[in-house]
């Protein structure tokens, strides 16, 4: 829940280093990101483009597969706003997710289940590497998330207690590969 954002989460390249959020800017419509979690999960996340004024991705299961996860809205600056679940769940960041930007991060979370919380955490970021902890206002904090950033101030890597991801190949995005 927390962030497992996805592969689109927060990274960089000299001047996006320094930069919050996913630079959308950076990547063309149909840029498609593959990765694998430790369970050996596979998804692939696909940049569809401006809906609304906001930047849309969905993420599908699979090696190659077609098969819709989640839709996820992101900010005009790149933080996750909301995430549409295949199955009609839903989670929304009020004011959005502020998982990749330095500092006090707060924010608030609800779902689809009746979750109505807010989230305080701080993140700190060294160069592609960003530590992200804090937890839901009175409960225990989760474990904390470090998340290496890709060529798109996405998250390239990351690993959160027993959970970890780690982009397999970029495809349409630009990059020469």
């Amino acid at each position: 829940m927390k962030h497992l954002a996805i592969v689109f989460a927060c990274l960089a390249v000299p001047a996006a280093a320094e930069t919050s959020g996913i630079r959308f800017d950076q990547m063309p419509v149909g840029c498609r990101i593959f990765g694998t979690y430790g369970s050996g999960a596979e998804v692939i996340d696909e940049y569809m483009g401006l809906s609304g004024g906001n930047h849309v991705t969905k993420t599908y299961e699979g090696p190659g597969g077609r098969r819709l996860i989640r839709t996820t809205t992101f900010s005009r600056q790149g933080l996750i706003l909301r995430k549409d679940w295949a199955d009609g769940k839903w989670e929304t960041f009020d004011p959005a997710s502020c998982f990749d930007v330095p500092g006090d991060c707060r924010y608030t979370y609800r779902n689809a289940d009746g979750a109505d919380q807010v989230y305080l955490g701080q993140n700190t970021r060294r160069g592609r590497r960003v530590t992200s902890e804090g937890g839901f206002e009175g409960e225990p904090a989760f474990s904390p998330t470090v998340s290496t950033l890709g060529p798109f101030n996405n998250a390239e890597s990351f690993t959160e207690g027993q959970t970890s991801f780690q982009v397999t190949r970029y495809e349409n995005c630009g990059l020469g590969s």
